[in-house]
């Protein structure tokens, strides 16, 4: 029996190597997505709290400029609200003055809780202003001050508003809660921890075996 060698051409080498390279690049996206999902839920306060903060500080520039920009309409509108006219020019002047100051103290890390507990204060009195306007405590024909560049009615702008305050308390909370578990055990997020990699079992043996020796290797350092 003669034995003949067969000659693998180009072509049947390009077929076979294929499905490895395809493998290959499934196997490199799975792990990236693992990466992904692992930060992700290793570091979600952080992640929503930059989101969060991110939105109120572009929305504080946003309409500060426009209530500068416009300010005669701005002075006109104060001048007609239901309230002293030397208390109108100093809301005039002080209303975009705050809005700038809570974007520049949320965008500095250190003063990122002070800026977001403030957010949160201007939406609490805004929302309760246009509250009051729904209630007919005074005219809800006065003109909205805002400053956005659409004008919405009253209820819109009081659901708008409400919608902002939420998120702005929730980031302020979120905010507390990292600078805290800095100092204090994270029992609450060991408890979310464990719900999840129960309901994500693929997650069970890889996703927090990071964090966990970085956390023994701080207490070893520490010790």
């Amino acid at each position: 029996m003669n034995n003949t060698n067969r000659q693998i051409s180009q072509q049947d080498f390009q077929i076979g190597k294929t499905p490895s390279l395809a493998k290959a690049g499934i196997r490199l996206l799975s792990r990236f997505a693992m990466l992904v999902i692992r930060f992700c839920l290793v570091h979600w306060k952080e992640i929503a709290v930059t989101f969060y903060g991110s939105l109120m500080m572009g929305l504080w520039i946003f309409v500060a400029y426009n209530k500068i920009k416009g300010f005669e309409q701005n002075m006109e509108g104060m001048l007609r609200q239901p309230i002293p006219r030397s208390f109108a020019i100093f809301l005039a002047y002080a209303v975009p003055s705050s809005e700038l100051i809570a974007s520049l103290l949320i965008g500095y890390k250190r003063t990122r809780l002070l800026g977001l507990g403030f957010s949160a204060l201007l939406m609490i009195v805004f929302t309760i202003y246009v509250g009051l306007a729904i209630l007919h405590v005074w005219s809800d024909k006065l003109p909205c001050s805002c400053g956005l560049v659409i004008q919405i009615g009253w209820k819109e702008h009081f659901v708008f508003n409400a919608f902002l305050m939420l998120i702005s308390c929730w980031a302020f909370l979120l905010q507390w809660w990292i600078l805290k578990s800095k100092h204090n055990p994270d029992k609450i997020n060991t408890i979310v921890r464990s719900k999840v990699t129960r309901s994500m079992p693929i997650l069970r043996n890889g996703v927090w075996k990071n964090r966990d020796r970085f956390s023994s290797s701080q207490a070893l350092t520490k010790e």
